[in-house]
């Protein structure tokens, strides 16, 4: 991810804290923890959206995973 993307997924991360009254952090770690389970799920539509996840490596970073669907939603609004 490039400076311009981490920035808005940071920016993205505020504004979800501010708006459950959490730090930024902890919105991190409640996404982080949601993923780790949505990955172990043995759903095949599942497995078939994580295998297709734009990512740099095999596991998505928290950041990409923000960025990238925050994109989605705001295109298909």
């Amino acid at each position: 991810m490039n400076d311009k993307n981490t920035y808005s997924v940071d920016k993205y991360l505020k504004i979800i804290a501010e708006k459950e009254g959490i730090t930024k952090e902890e919105v991190q770690q409640e996404i982080g923890w949601a993923v780790s389970i949505a990955l172990k799920s043995p759903d095949p539509q599942m497995q078939r959206f994580w295998t297709d996840f734009p990512c740099e490596n095999e596991t998505p970073t928290i950041e990409e995973i923000i960025y990238h669907l925050a994109e989605k939603f705001a295109k298909e609004s």
